[in-house]
């Protein structure tokens, strides 16, 4: 199966979870399934705007829940770089200016900016083949399938 087919497919399949979990809710999900689910949020994200956008759309939560899936399914450069770039934002939890996620970007020095950027191109390039690897993990060596949509 070529890289291109797997990742079609675990799009399709991955995005079927995060409907669900729009649909009903965090507790709807499995563990594993959350998992799957927050995997392809980052991507999506990520590809589309950057860690930022993940973290300010979906939270500290899904933060957690990301870095557990990709411990789960041994993606070790994407892991570090997600961990990296919560290391940039961090400690504006705490800031008494943010009232919101999305306060962030606002707060962020120049220099975090631009080192969160340099791990948004560094994530791009795909190190560990999240897809493959993630495919491999869920579909195949735990034979899930997709929920009803």
């Amino acid at each position: 199966m070529s890289n291109i087919d797997i990742r079609d497919i675990w799009f399709d399949f991955a995005a079927a979870f995060a409907r669900k979990k729009d649909a009903s809710g965090w507790d709807a999900l499995t563990s594993q399934e959350q998992e799957i689910a927050t995997l392809w949020m980052l991507e999506a994200d990520v590809y589309n705007g950057g860690f930022v956008q993940f973290f300010c759309n979906w939270g500290e939560e899904a933060y957690i829940c990301a870095v557990r899936a990709l411990q789960t399914v041994g993606a070790v450069h994407a892991l570090e770089i997600v961990k990296s770039r919560y290391g940039c934002i961090k400690h504006l939890l705490e800031d008494e200016r943010l009232t919101q996620l999305w306060d962030i970007p606002m707060l962020l020095t120049e220099k975090e900016a631009e080192l969160l950027d340099r791990l948004d191109h560094t994530f791009w390039e795909d190190q560990d083949r999240i897809a493959e690897i993630a495919y491999r993990y869920y579909v195949l060596q735990l034979g899930l399938s997709s929920p009803s949509s």
